[in-house]
């Protein structure tokens, strides 16, 4: 199967430099559990980069637990980051995160593309659902917010679930390679994790500058809040320290293996 997809010869969506870097996070900041923005910003931190970290909502709790309490915070957001453009402060690499809806999506288009446009590469991680079906209280409209930040974003990193959402498919288990190849036709990258091939094995899918390609794994039974959130922290320090995307997916998921194994001590907050 990985014959099938090549690796990409070249391409990084940062040059190689020094192992420091700045990296802008914008996405939900949750009362309680090492998720979203807890998560990346303790990985990226611990890694050594400096982290500017904004939120699109402050959040009291998971989705999933059924009810919790929001805040949208977009102008507070926007205001900061003008803030820091009169102070000159900059970032090398950015990722977007979860977003309140459509408006809010439409705001961050054209701060992704300002961002863009000054060679600041833009992550979109598109939290939407996950095990065939949209989170509690995710609308339609934040679905819609997500389809058109990927086509304003460098890389996007769905999983299943969401790769089905952002395009408009119903959700199935296997083929994520068709999936990966018709979601990088907006002109981004992809990684779809925790995927399915079309053999049925499990893998992260990606499609990027260069290539596609299919890096297995084994699944590790159970399941923990927040491992999306750390696979796209140890993603994006490589990344920042100048790998490929296909490398730094490949560390990525081996690493995440290693902490939900127990082979290393983890950042994943107890099930």
């Amino acid at each position: 199967m990985i014959d099938e997809y090549p690796p990409p010869q070249a391409g990084t969506l940062l040059e190689k430099g020094d192992t420091m870097k700045t990296v802008l996070l914008l996405g939900d900041l949750t009362g309680r559990s090492r998720v979203a923005l807890r998560m990346l910003c303790a990985v990226l931190e611990a890694r050594g980069h400096e982290v500017l970290m904004l939120p699109t909502a402050l959040i009291s709790n998971t989705l999933n637990l059924g009810k919790h309490a929001a805040l949208d915070t977009t102008d507070y957001l926007l205001e900061s980051l003008a803030a820091w453009e009169t102070l000159g402060i900059t970032a090398d690499l950015a990722y977007i995160g979860y977003i309140t809806g459509m408006e809010q999506a439409q705001r961050l288009a054209a701060v992704a593309d300002g961002l863009r446009d000054r060679g600041v590469p833009v992550v979109l991680d598109p939290i939407l659902g996950d095990g065939g079906r949209k989170y509690n209280s995710v609308s339609e409209g934040q679905v819609e917010g997500m389809r058109l930040l990927a086509r304003h974003a460098d890389l996007i990193t769905p999983n299943l679930t969401e790769a089905c959402l952002l395009a408009e498919e119903a959700y199935r288990e296997e083929g994520g390679e068709a999936l990966a190849l018709r979601l990088a036709q907006n002109g981004c990258g992809v990684l779809i994790t925790s995927a399915r091939t079309e053999g049925g094995g499990d893998a992260v899918i990606g499609c990027a500058t260069g290539g596609r390609f299919v890096i297995p794994f084994e699944r590790v039974p159970g399941h923990r809040w927040g491992t999306g959130d750390l696979f796209t922290g140890l993603l994006i320090d490589g990344l920042l320290t100048g790998r490929t995307v296909q490398d730094a997916a490949r560390m990525a998921s081996a690493d995440v293996a290693r902490q939900l194994r127990g082979e290393e001590e983890s950042l994943l907050p107890q099930p």
